[in-house]
């Protein structure tokens, strides 16, 4: 890890700590001998959490055909895995609420976000790749490394956004200058902090530069690709302006016609709105 980098982690205040419910319920989907109800009352101590997750089962999302009333129900018609990545997307948006709004507008960055991880969803559901519901997960925190060096590093951050959106300077090239790393350095730094899977790493730090992953290059390229259309679309920001650069290697790779994008971009624009109202609450 970059020393710099380091040096944010030793900080308690730069990294919000998750809840231990977060961690039990977690631990118990991961958990191969973890009972159903077991997983499910934990959910349901949680009345926020779980009325999130019903509202977003129950949503154009997921396009279910049965109304879903109980977290047991959710939990035998989706199974663990969608449930685990619902249950993350909703902790680290009610922590991460404390963004810096002279860069960008909470509502902003997790519009962004939010609709890169139904991009990301999409092209995998695309690809019949059978991990959707991981990488939308992937999508949603690829920018997250943003939040903590915009509020640990204010004037270099700021620096560095100029050079980007006034010069055309590469975003990554620009942090870099300015601050000894990047955005996807922190948050990939910070997927190993929180113990999440190594394709959320990976995915997270090399979002930009997706061929230079080290195992998860398809993951990485998906998540690469839905960042490029949401921009393209002007769903939410980041922070920064200048137009996303898309590796048209990411393409050839992925195997998909530049002609299938604007169909993507329609089927993320179909599930925005209804996700982000439901996970912002």
């Amino acid at each position: 890890m970059n020393v710099a980098i380091e040096h944010i982690f030793k900080n308690p205040d730069a990294i919000p700590s998750l809840r231990d419910n977060f961690y039990k319920i977690i631990e118990s989907i991961n958990d191969p001998d973890a009972e159903m109800h077991e997983i499910a009352e934990l959910i349901s101590s949680d009345i926020g959490l779980t009325v999130k997750i019903l509202r977003l089962v129950n949503s154009s999302y997921f396009g279910l055909s049965t109304q879903v009333a109980t977290i047991s129900h959710a939990i035998s018609i989706l199974g663990l895995s969608p449930l685990s990545t619902l249950v993350l997307a909703s902790e680290l948006m009610s922590h991460f609420k404390d963004i810096p709004e002279n860069f960008v507008t909470t509502e902003s960055f997790w519009s962004h976000n939010v609709a890169s991880g139904i991009a990301a969803r999409q092209i995998s559901k695309l690809k019949n790749y059978g991990n959707e519901e991981l990488m939308y997960f992937a999508g949603m925190v690829h920018d997250i490394g943003s939040l903590i060096i915009y509020k640990e590093y204010p004037e270099k951050s700021r620096n560095a956004l100029n050079q980007c959106n006034d010069w055309g300077i590469n975003l990554i090239n620009a942090e870099k200058s300015a601050l000894g790393f990047d955005h996807a350095q922190v948050g990939g730094a910070l997927m190993e902090k929180w113990m999440f899977p190594e394709i959320l790493r990976e995915t997270t730090q090399y979002h930009h530069q997706p061929l230079n992953a080290p195992s998860y290059k398809k993951e990485a390229a998906v998540v690469h690709l839905a960042d490029y259309i949401v921009q393209s679309n002007q769903l939410g920001s980041s922070g920064e302006s200048q137009e996303f650069k898309l590796d048209q290697r990411v393409l050839k790779f992925l195997e998909l016609p530049m002609k299938i994008l604007p169909w993507i971009s329609e089927k993320t624009k179909e599930s925005f709105e209804e996700v982000y109202s439901i996970l912002s609450q």
